[in-house]
């Protein structure tokens, strides 16, 4: 462009700036794609891609710093895996292995490092998950300038070509020495409007990556919550294996014959408190239909016995349950303080208040339609055997600290909750109310 004409050697230079430009387009790595999607798994090596047109040297420093951060700790995630496989073979050796006391401590003690390791294991992913979030973000931000730059490329260019456009195919015509010249240049044009064409759609698709990037760095962020999310409870699973450890060393006084009375006492105890429920039951019937007609009509549930107020600590059959080698787990633990009144589920018959080695101080409520309720590890109780009593009223102390007085084998203090049907247990919480 020459005195606002547009001239052959402005051509050719409207034709260079299109070409350096798209040379530099095609240079810079993508945003979205490769190494830098970072929702996938942590053996990922690279939280970011290279970037040749960040303009910015610091920033670029700074991401591949951040990158080399990330390959330390999926190293040290990888080592750790190794170590909590080891652990588990180990475990998966003693659980085959035969019941005794030093067996169930030592596989009590391995639980206990591989939930030590698991949660290590969490820090670290947590630890890459923020080092890639800072990676991604600072990637976006050289990607948003790079952006910024080649739209203000492509408009000069722009502006040259509409600044062309004054001059009429006429004139233009007559400029020309020859008319197969003027053919010449007029292909010239149709090739830079068709690179034009070419370079919006690739500057449109940078943007799109952009969106894809951001999005990722949402997906990770929500990744990183899970995580945490995970560590409490390994943390809290962590607890329960030491408090266990404690409770079997207090119940049996550290003695192997103890250890295999508690077993032998355990599977004799299920088959006579089976028997007894089954003949009050039906000597009872209408004395316990009459005690909640609700419930004897199936028209109510179950009361939670006390405020789910920490949630459940062990579901019904909980394979993360501590003594599951000694047996199942037959009810819902439920986390409470000591000393946290307890109240009858359901209207009943009080079959009695005993001390056992599993649940230390527990009660048994006989109910309508062959149902039956325990709740265990009491502190204290507030009722007594060959009695009835309403929905809702107290009948003991919630207690379980490993090592007190009646708190039986248990891994803190909580309530255990139990419902038998026809003498057989069955997952309390499809009685219960629903906790969401």
């Amino acid at each position: 462009m020459e005195n606002g004409k547009w001239t052959i050697g402005g051509k050719w230079k409207i034709r260079q700036s299109v070409g350096i430009f798209l040379l530099g387009l095609l240079t810079v790595s993508p945003v979205a794609t490769g190494s830098l999607v970072l929702a996938q798994s942590v053996d990922d090596t690279s939280a970011t891609a290279d970037s040749t047109d960040s303009g910015d040297p610091g920033l670029k420093r700074q991401i591949d710093d951040l990158n080399a951060q990330v390959g330390t700790k999926q190293k040290n995630v990888k080592k750790l895996d190794s170590i909590i496989t080891n652990y588990r073979e180990k475990i998966a050796e003693q659980e085959a292995a035969a019941s005794s006391l030093s067996n169930e401590v030592a596989l009590l003690e391995n639980r206990t490092k591989e939930k030590q390791l698991a949660i290590e294991r969490t820090k670290e992913q947590i630890d890459v998950a923020n080092l890639q979030i800072q990676a991604l973000q600072d990637q976006i931000t050289v990607n948003e300038a790079t952006i910024v730059r080649r739209q203000q490329a492509l408009a000069d260019i722009v502006r040259q070509i509409q600044a062309g456009d004054e001059v009429s195919v006429f004139d233009a015509f007559l400029a020309r020495p020859s008319l197969s010249e003027f053919f010449v240049r007029m292909e010239e044009v149709k090739r830079v409007e068709s690179d034009l064409v070419d370079v919006t759609r690739k500057v449109k698709e940078a943007r799109r990556q952009l969106v894809d990037a951001k999005k990722n760095l949402e997906t990770r962020r929500l990744t990183l919550e899970e995580q945490k999310r995970q560590m409490i409870k390994e943390q809290r699973d962590l607890e329960l294996v030491r408090q266990a450890k404690i409770a079997l060393v207090s119940e049996t006084q550290s003695k192997e014959d103890e250890f295999q009375r508690i077993l032998y006492e355990l599977k004799q105890q299920k088959q006579s408190e089976t028997n007894e429920v089954s003949v009050l039951q039906e000597r009872l019937r209408d004395r316990l239909n009459a005690a909640d007609t609700a419930l004897a009509r199936g028209d109510v549930l179950f009361l939670w016995p006390v405020p789910v107020l920490r949630g459940i600590s062990a579901v019904f059959h909980d394979p993360s349950y501590p003594f599951r080698k000694m047996f199942e787990h037959p009810g819902t633990d439920i986390p409470t303080s000591v000393g946290t009144p307890v109240r009858a589920a359901a209207g009943g018959y009080v079959a009695w208040t005993r001390t056992g080695k599993q649940y230390g101080n527990y009660v048994m409520i006989v109910h309508p339609g062959g149902l039956a309720t325990v709740y265990g590890h009491f502190s204290r109780f507030a009722v007594k055997g060959d009695t009835y009593v309403e929905r809702g009223d107290i009948i003991g102390y919630s207690g379980g600290m490993p090592g007190m007085q009646g708190a039986g084998l248990s891994t803190g203090p909580h309530l255990h909750f139990e419902v038998r049907q026809n003498g057989i247990p069955i997952n309390p919480e499809n009685f219960l109310p629903s906790l969401e």
